[in-house]
């Protein structure tokens, strides 16, 4: 009996994709507003973890939201089931009693970016606007069908030095940019170019660290939350 790989590899992905999205949702850190209840801002942190965004998150719940902080490691766009876990943290964080009602932020990082750009983007029922910084797009082979799938007010942060891996190189952001201005009505994607950053030019523990950088993409971070979440 022939054996045929291919489908034996799509049963294989469907199986772990059920697998992964039955699987409890990932841990997450809560950072608590000053007055106690905030809109949500879900942010996902890149390869090396949470810890390296912890202060980001905290910065957020500084500023009245109700930051929640997960491990973008387990939303890898590589690994089956990681649309229905983002979704899963997503509505797990509008259940919690220091949430306003309402649709989420959602910010992710380099790895935490692929998916959030790849998955937070598609849903417009629960989130009002998406942020990413230096996110891997590898995977992106048709940026024109990609950036069709956008359906979310999305600002994303590139770094013009940023060569680490070939994951998140500024050719790429570049046309997806050029791909969101040929689409008819409302661009839903802007890219915003630091001509100096490398990858990770926001954790403070690498040498690619920007405080400039940094101070203004949070800056606009602020304001594009502000400007799609209603307040």
């Amino acid at each position: 009996m022939r054996i045929n790989c291919r489908v034996i590899a799509i049963m294989l992905f469907v199986f772990l994709g059920r697998a992964y999205a039955d699987a409890p949702l990932p841990f997450q850190q809560e950072y608590e507003p000053p007055n106690g209840k905030g809109r949500v801002v879900v942010v996902v942190s890149g390869q090396t973890g949470p810890g390296n965004y912890a202060y980001v998150a905290k910065d957020f719940a500084e500023q009245g939201y109700y930051a929640v902080l997960v491990d973008g490691n387990d939303f890898w766009v590589q690994i089956g089931g990681s649309e229905a876990r983002l979704k899963g943290v997503i509505t797990r964080a509008q259940q919690s009693p220091h949430a306003l009602p309402g649709k989420v932020a959602v910010v992710g990082f380099s790895r935490g970016g692929a998916s959030t750009l790849t998955y937070a983007t598609r849903m417009p029922e629960l989130v009002s606007a998406v942020v990413v910084y230096y996110p891997a797009t590898q995977h992106i082979w048709n940026t024109d069908n990609f950036v069709s799938e956008i359906k979310v007010p999305t600002l994303m942060f590139a770094g013009v030095r940023d060569n680490y891996h070939n994951c998140c190189r500024i050719e790429t952001a570049r046309k997806l940019a050029d791909a969101a201005k040929k689409r008819e009505g409302k661009v839903m994607l802007e890219v915003f170019e630091y001509p100096n950053a490398e990858h990770g030019f926001i954790i403070k523990s690498s040498k690619a660290w920007s405080p400039t950088d940094t101070a203004d993409a949070f800056r606009r971070t602020l304001s594009h939350l502000r400007q799609y979440s209603g307040e």
